[in-house]
């Protein structure tokens, strides 16, 4: 979490009433520790809030300088700096340095690199915080949460992985401090359970004398992997395993075929032996998957590419359909078709509630029938692990470095077509180009039918190309009995009144024009722009009032997110007086060249579905 530098936001000294609040919710998440022990009251206590590199917002508590905790998601953690004082208030697995050094560097700790002492692992429970230590001492270097208990371990086979990295020491939380190394502390003692012969532990210092770390064995490796040494190749392999870094020491497949620690949500996994036979074999037991369990690997795939990568914290909340729709459909790779309906989940519903008891994310109903995405956990250890595929998903957007670029995910803009109804009046006309009453034409169609029927009773003015003479039918289609005769019409002149004389409709398609909704009928009529007020409510004080966003497609809930985080302004959404008239979004301020901008920028709409753009403020200095 604090592998690069971060962003100091405030940095203040902390009040009585927030000491005591602190107090209290350390002596409910950390019993073991005394609350008023660790912060005394005389003592100068600094919070500071901070802005990781992912985007996280973390206070971190400081005493006397040093930071002691810090808090992430309302759960408060301990720092090396406490641990090294308290150092028995969490358990502590026990890793070699070489895989420190990669986990400083923000790896996770992976099964294969954790020592295993003859009396045992600690007992830890599945997501419980623990501690890591070396083998030279019981001072904590990093602090963690366990991807699965302590006997889940075991019968894994010590593979996989164990924690997942929080904090470390030399990291940057680390480097906000005194910088101190830690201590030498010795290791509980474990001869009240264990002979000194069976622990491995010397009676006098109570350190773990059968540990011995790798390192030495480094220098004895060449580039091809081998040792000087005839009897040190589990050593290598230990110590390949250990650091997960095959390029850096030497050049050997890891003996358990895969890496010690997962850098940055990469697994790095190393070579090995009868790799042909093993892709061969896993072609054969893919097409004996039943399609059922295929969809549902397809879909769980597809929702931590888009959590990854797609959903961000300031898209939140979100209606399940939007998520469905906009982030997790453009996840599927191009081959392969999401369909949820084929899974064993049936409904996008009851996948999501998987999803939450696995604790990826949290879906809250809003009202019956309308579910929303309110917060994603971009730090589960499914999540970190996903390795986003190059090029092979129907998402349009850039990736870089599993990371999505500062572009959002696209916004699809809806198609406006314009049409024209044959009307009774200019059936004579029209007829002749094969349209019957009631057909619906475009713009350019019209202009064809009507210079075919031109061309065809010879019209055009044989002095001025220009002009075209009307004859009785078609003096009859342009002209209103109201208008002056005449004989000679312009060409544009005669385009515009056929227009005038034709019943105007449009099409709205929203998404892809290939699906047929509701939104992709014909409808008469002109499309009703988006309209923007501006009100004055109590208090002098200006709002700008948004009204018909549904027409083309914009959710107003989304809409009002994204202007409020825009302009740093309230806004809200409410229905408009009347069954089936939609909602407004109400913002405070005179918002209309944001909604501008965001509309034609973000929304990709024309200007001329735009109404109340001249309402925007006047620039220039007031005298």
């Amino acid at each position: 979490m604090f592998r690069k530098d971060f962003h100091v936001k405030s940095n203040i000294a902390i009040r009585g009433s927030d000491r005591r609040k602190l107090r209290s919710n350390l002596a409910e998440q950390l019993p073991s520790l005394s609350a008023d022990e660790v912060i005394p009251n005389k003592d100068a206590m600094t919070v500071k809030k901070v802005f990781t590199h992912a985007d996280y917002t973390v206070m971190v508590y400081c005493l006397n300088g040093d930071p002691v905790f810090f808090e992430w998601e309302k759960q408060l953690y301990p720092t090396v700096y406490l641990l090294w004082k308290y150092p028995g208030i969490l358990p502590c697995l026990i890793t070699w340095p070489p895989v420190l050094d990669k986990m400083v560097g923000g790896a996770d700790l992976m099964l294969p690199g954790v020592v295993v002492p003859s009396f045992g692992l600690p007992e830890i429970a599945k997501r419980q915080l623990c501690a890591i230590c070396l083998p030279d001492s019981g001072a904590p270097v990093a602090i963690g949460i366990a991807t699965m208990s302590s006997a889940d371990m075991i019968a894994s086979g010590m593979k996989g992985k164990g924690v997942q990295t929080l904090h470390c020491y030399k990291d940057f939380l680390w480097k906000q401090g005194s910088k101190s190394n830690p201590p030498t502390i010795p290791f509980p003692n474990v001869q009240s359970t264990l002979s000194e012969e069976d622990s491995g532990a010397n009676p006098q210092t109570n350190e773990l004398s059968e540990v011995k770390p790798p390192t030495d064995d480094i220098q004895q490796l060449n580039l091809n992997g081998t040792s000087a040494e005839p009897n040190s190749t589990s050593i290598n392999e230990q110590l390949i395993a250990a650091t997960g870094a095959e390029g850096d020491t030497a050049e050997l497949p890891a003996a358990s075929g895969e890496s010690m620690v997962e850098s940055d949500g990469v697994t790095e996994t190393g070579g090995a032996t009868g790799g042909t036979e093993d892709i061969v074999e896993d072609e054969e037991v893919e097409d004996d998957i039943p399609p059922a369990v295929k969809m549902d690997r397809l879909l769980y795939q597809c929702l931590l590419h888009s959590l990854k990568c797609k959903v961000k914290k300031s898209d939140l909340p979100l209606l399940t359909s939007t998520f469905y729709k906009n982030h997790i459909l453009p996840c599927c790779p191009r081959n392969q078709t999401l369909d949820v309906k084929k899974s064993s989940y049936k409904k996008f519903s009851k996948f999501l509630q998987a999803m939450q008891q696995e604790h990826l994310l949290t879906v809250k109903t809003e009202k019956k029938g309308v579910d929303n995405v309110v917060d994603i956990d971009r730090s589960h250890p499914d999540v970190r692990a996903f390795e986003i595929p190059e090029g092979d998903t129907n998402d349009e957007d850039e990736v870089q470095g599993g990371k999505p670029t500062n572009s959002e995910a696209v916004w699809s803009s809806p198609e406006i077509k314009e049409f024209f109804q044959v009307t009774t009046k200019m059936l004579p006309v029209l007829k002749c180009a094969g349209y019957r009453q009631g057909a619906w034409m475009t713009a350019e169609e019209v202009r064809k039918a009507v210079t075919d029927y031109v061309k065809q009773e010879e019209l055009a003015d044989r002095t001025d190309r220009r002009l075209v003479v009307l004859d009785p039918v078609l003096h009859d289609a342009v002209m209103k009995k109201t208008e002056p005769s005449t004989t000679h019409l312009a060409w544009d002149k005669l385009f515009t009144r056929s227009y005038r004389e034709l019943t105007r409709g449009h099409q709205l398609v929203l998404g892809n024009p290939g699906i047929a909704t509701e939104n992709q009928r014909m409808k008469k009529g002109n499309i009703e722009p988006i309209e923007l007020k501006i009100q004055r409510k109590a208090g002098n004080k200006l709002v700008t009032l948004i009204t018909r966003l549904e027409t083309f497609g914009i959710d107003p809930k989304d809409f009002s997110h994204r202007i409020q985080k825009g302009v740093s302004a309230s806004s809200s959404v409410s229905a408009l007086p009347g069954q089936g008239q939609g909602q407004q979004v109400l913002v405070q301020g005179n918002q209309v060249n944001y909604v501008d901008k965001l509309l034609t920028e973000h929304y990709k709409l024309p200007r001329k579905y735009i109404r109340g753009l001249e309402l925007a403020p006047k620039s220039g200095k007031r005298r």
